[in-house]
This record gives structure tokens, C-alpha cells and sequence, in this order.
């Protein structure tokens, strides 16, 4: 569980049924500088009440995990830290969670107590990035943690701490999406031409998209863009529903459902500000409305814009595992409706969400230098949609070609033309 803004406790994403998940409690405990009552394997084994104490004070501790002997470190694709959890708020004092990186022998932060309230028991879930069998030691098969806190005069609670291991074959969802190579077209400005043909960069004749990711709404921005995705299907090819889920859009025509206190910071574009995650319950009914209009106009899949809000300056303290949780959640209310889902961008968190995601979208990773995070995609069967804005084809496609990425160049206005797919 986790708890939202609100108070208001809901589901953290539930794993893919076909997933293999074992839950590994600490098998020893250890305090490096401070004090710590109670702080052993058995008292942190459950949330039973029996907490160990921490503080006051500076703190660091440490605690040991073993993978099961069935778990193969190089099958692991998730690994989330549990931790049941009461103490002070950031500003009086920070409790920051890391775990240790064997490959570059250093410890990895994962989270802290940002946004927490004083003196209330708390349901905290991290999610881990980066290449996750580095956090397992080879040789012991095992993963190490880290508490620590700054000299404040403040004392903490630990009653429970466990660590979440995901492994095994990688789900499958059984409904639509692109596959690997496909050619797409990406236009969410104007009416859409699906006749549309073009010379590729790699030359021959003219070919036409397979994929087209297109917005809910028709041009006069009210009426679902049903009459383009028939027109999608009759000539052959898949419709991809594209909204913004991390992003308040001023024009759309349910922007009166979303409360003042949810909008964030402006993100750039005009009428657009960044959305509170954390608020799920303000804003998963408002998302499942919109794929909900998404699977009555027929679309195929959906993609969800703006799904990287805690890496930007949102004005909200958003955290990665909040981040991950949202994401999560997007996935599962796209595949309930029998749509698949595209992950756009949050090339941070492309190991943690690649279960969950039927195929990637991302802009410009040529520019960024940020194309090689999608190989394990396309390595599991996941079509990668890239667009480049301003590179030279010449520069983009033969990588894209070669890893299997299915490449175009559009201008930023994303109308129907300039098109040019790399093949």
C-alpha cells in the first residue's frame, strides 16, 4: 500500500499475474553511529507494533537481505524496499534510504521522508533504478541497506522493513501493439492524413505508416477522434491514443475536473502545468475516464505524455517511486480496457517499468545520447517509436536501423507533414 497526499490509502500497482515476486525479510542488522533500541531481524521481520527505536540524533544502520535460492540475479527486473515507518517530517530532520551498488561500491540513494507527516505510522515503498543485479552481491547473493540520519534531535520508528524482489520471465500483455521495427507516424496537430506516403531516408518507394499515434480528440478539440482511428483501420494499421497524464491542460474539455491543488508548476508548454502524482485519488478517475474515451473511439493502445514529473521542476517534492507507482497504475488501467500502453520518455525508469509497458515512445534519445536504455526493449519483443526533431537523418537512422528502433523525423508542431521514416 501506499499512502496518498489525502491520506487516503490505495492499491501501489499490483505486479503482472504472470510475474514471480518473493518478499525477503533483513537476516541481520547492524548500527554504525548512533543509537538504536530493538533494532534486530525478528522486530523489523513484521508491523506488529514491535518497532525498533532510532536516535536521537545522528544515525546510520545497516541491514542484510539474502535472495532466495531460486532467484537468479540476472532474472531480476524490480526491486522495491518496503518500510513501515514513523518519525519526524524532512525539515526537522531527513532519514534517507540507500542501498549498496556492488559494480561501483557505492550506496545508491533510493529515498528519503519527503512529504511525510510527524509522528504518524507510514506505509513508504522505493523503487530501484539503474541495473538492478549490481545490488546483489555475486558471491554471497545478497543486498545490503542503509538507513542513516543527520544530527537532528529526533527520534524514529522502524517496525518494519522488507525487500521486494520481482524476477522471471517478463509478462506479456495479450492484447495490441506495434511491433518490433514498425513504421509510425506521430501528428497530433491538424486533421489526420492517413493516405500519407513517403520516400524512407534509406530510399526505394514511397512507403505509408503501420502505426499511428494520434490525440483522443479531433481537431475542434471536443469530438473523439473516432472518424480518424476508422480511417486508421481501414487502411491497415494500428491507432495509438495519445494523453497527457502527468501534465493540466487548459483547452481539453475536462480541464474543470482537475482541483486547484493538484496543479504544479507550468511545464513549458503554453496552458500546460505539471500534475501532484502523489494525488491518485484525485486523478485516476479522471485518467480512467480518458482511456475509457480512448477504448470508445476505438483506438488500439494509448500513449501516456508527461509520465516524468519528478525529474522535472514540477513544484511538488516528487519522488521516483512516486513516479513508478503512477506509472504502474496508468498501465494497468489502459490493459484492464483490453488497450495496450506505450511508455513515453522517463528513460530513468525504462528497467523498473519495461513489465508493465507494451512498447516505448520516446523523443529525441539520439540528441540526448539516451538510445541505448531501450535495447533491453527491443530485446524483449517491445517496439521503440523514436522521433528526432532536429538531427540529421544521416546521424539517427543507421543506429536506429541497426538496434531495431522504428526511427522518423517530424518537426516539433507534430503535424502530418514533414514525415521521414528512417526504413
Amino acid at each position: 500500500m501506499v499512502v496518498a497526499a489525502s491520506g487516503i490509502a490505495v492499491l501501489a500497482g499490483a505486479a503482472p499475474a504472470s510475474a514471480a515476486s518473493d518478499t525477503v525479510s533483513p537476516i541481520a542488522v547492524a548500527t554504525w553511529k548512533g543509537s538504536a533500541a530493538n533494532a534486530t531481524p525478528t522486530a523489523l521481520a513484521a508491523a506488529d507494533g514491535d518497532a525498533a527505536s532510532l536516535g536521537p540524533g545522528a544515525y546510520r544502520g545497516e541491514r542484510t537481505y539474502e535472495l532466495p535460492a531460486a532467484v537468479d540475479p540476472a532474472s531480476i527486473w524490480g526491486i522495491t524496499l518496503e518500510a513501515t515507518w514513523r518519525g519526524p517530517t524532512r525539515a526537522t530532520q531527513r532519514w534517507t534510504w540507500r542501498l549498496r551498488n556492488h559494480r561501483t561500491g557505492r550506496w545508491d540513494r533510493i529515498g528519503d521522508n519527503t512529504a511525510r507527516p510527524a509522528g504518524a505510522w507510514v506505509e513508504l515503498r522505493f523503487f530501484v533504478g539503474g541495473r538492478l543485479a549490481d545490488y546483489v552481491d555475486a558471491g554471497t547473493r545478497r543486498l545490503r541497506v542503509r538507513l542513516e540520519a543527520n544530527d537532528r534531535p529526533a527520534v524514529a520508528e522502524l517496525d518494519r522493513e522488507a525487500v521486494v524482489v520481482e524476477h522471471g520471465p517478463l509478462p506479456v500483455h495479450p492484447g495490441w501493439k506495434p511491433s518490433v521495427g514498425t513504421r509510425w507516424q506521430y501528428q497530433l496537430q491538424g486533421p489526420v492524413q492517413v493516405g500519407i506516403c513517403a520516400t524512407p531516408w534509406t530510399g526505394g518507394p514511397c512507403v505509408s505508416p503501420s502505426v499511428y499515434d494520434i490525440d483522443l480528440y479531433a481537431p475542434d478539440g471536443v469530438t473523439l477522434n473516432a472518424a480518424a482511428v476508422a480511417a486508421v483501420h481501414a487502411a491497415g494499421a494500428g491507432a495509438v491514443c495519445y494523453v497527457s497524464a502527468g501534465s493540466f491542460e487548459d483547452w481539453r474539455p475536462d480541464a474543470g475536473a482537475f482541483p486547484p491543488v493538484v496543479l504544479g508548476r507550468p511545464n513549458g508548454w503554453a496552458g500546460e502545468r505539471w500534475l501532484d502524482i502523489r494525488r491518485l485519488d484525485v486523478l485516476l478517475p479522471i485518467m480512467a475516464a480518458r482511456v475509457d474515451a480512448c477504448a470508445a473511439a476505438g483506438f488500439d493502445a494509448v500513449e501516456f505524455d508527461n509520465v516524468d514529473g519528478y525529474a522535472n521542476r514540477s513544484g511538488f517534492p516528487l519522488t521516483a517511486s512516486d513516479q513508478v507507482v503512477y506509472n504502474r497504475f496508468l498501465a494497468a488501467l489502459a490493459h484492464a480496457r483490453g488497450l495496450g500502453v506505450g511508455l513515453k520518455n522517463d528513460v530513468d525508469q525504462l528497467t523498473q517499468l519495461l513489465p508493465w509497458f507494451d512498447f516505448a515512445i520516446n523523443e529525441q534519445c539520439h540528441r540526448y545520447r539516451e538510445c541505448g536504455g531501450y535495447d533491453a526493449w527491443i530485446g524483449a519483443g517491445k517496439a521503440v517509436l523514436q522521433v528526432e526533431y532536429g538531427a540529421s537523418p544521416s546521424a539517427f537512422c543507421p543506429p536506429a536501423l541497426a538496434s531495431g528502433r522504428s526511427a522518423i523525423r517530424k518537426s516539433l508542431a507534430l503535424e502530418a507533414t514533414p514525415w521521414l521514416p528512417c526504413g
